[in-house]
């Protein structure tokens, strides 16, 4: 996949790799755009939200109970 980044020497506008900013050496020459960098803040928010349920592994009891 790839992402939009500024040029820091230049401010030119370039496509590169989303591995690129990842690695030390190669993301010293760009800049994430604000786009990117705010897709990748709220992607990267924690999920408090979602309720995990307990798995049981006992099967409900079949009939009436009276």
């Amino acid at each position: 996949m790839f992402i939009d980044v500024y040029s820091k020497a230049t401010g030119r506008k370039h496509r590169v790799p989303e591995h690129y900013m990842d690695h030390p050496v190669l993301s010293k020459p760009f800049r994430k755009t604000p786009k990117t960098r705010d897709a990748e803040t709220t992607s990267a928010t924690p999920e408090t939200d979602v309720v995990t349920a307990t798995p049981t592994t006992e099967t409900p009891a079949a009939g009436d109970k009276e």
